[in-house]
């Protein structure tokens, strides 16, 4: 991502704040997080996030760019409906990066015109990581306070409570649990 660059990230479970953080640490001008419920939108400001936006996002997009659209886009909620909006968003010859997973039986489909502009398209998974560069620099930007790991943390319980945070997670409530085994 080139600094200045206006992003656009939907989906603000735990990939997507983390691409919210990601974004404000390699410099963006503008980072647009986008999610249908209004807690997980504010918990992004936290993270980063310069504009929020939830059913309104490729208006809010629009307006926000001053009509040029999203340079990058990060897809996180890992549904249709977030893949498609994503095609929606970013501008001719700019970067779709899905992150979310849909199951891979099934069918995803776009407006032919929103891949039209020489959109470049990437499917990442852990984002190209390389541990032994990108660990290093994880753990002194938490130690600087620049990473936010303990706000993502929405739940702590002991290990005989596992099954509720496996039913908040299917629930879609919160953002992280821990499980403290010694508990």
């Amino acid at each position: 991502m080139q600094p200045g660059a206006i992003l656009a990230v939907i989906g603000c479970g735990a990939v997507g704040l983390n691409a919210v953080q990601g974004a404000r640490l390699a410099g963006a001008g503008m980072i647009i997080a986008i999610d249908r419920a209004q807690e997980r939108r504010e918990l992004a400001r936290v993270f980063g996030a310069t504009q929020v936006a939830g059913e309104d996002a490729i208006d809010a997009v629009t307006v926000a760019s001053n009509n040029r659209d999203a340079d990058y886009k990060f897809e996180a909620a890992g549904n249709a409906q977030g893949f498609r909006l994503g095609t929606e968003i970013v501008r001719p010859g700019g970067h779709l990066v899905f992150l979310g997973k849909v199951s891979v039986g099934d069918d995803v489909s776009f407006r032919w015109g929103s891949l039209m502009g020489e959109k470049k398209i990437t499917r990442s998974s852990y984002g190209g990581a390389r541990p032994r560069r990108d660990f290093p620099w994880l753990a002194r930007c938490y130690l600087e306070g620049k990473l936010k790991l303990e706000e993502l943390i929405t739940a702590r319980l002991p290990l005989a409570r596992i099954n509720d945070g496996f039913d908040a997670m299917r629930r879609g409530d919160g953002i992280r649990t821990v499980v403290l085994p010694w508990q």
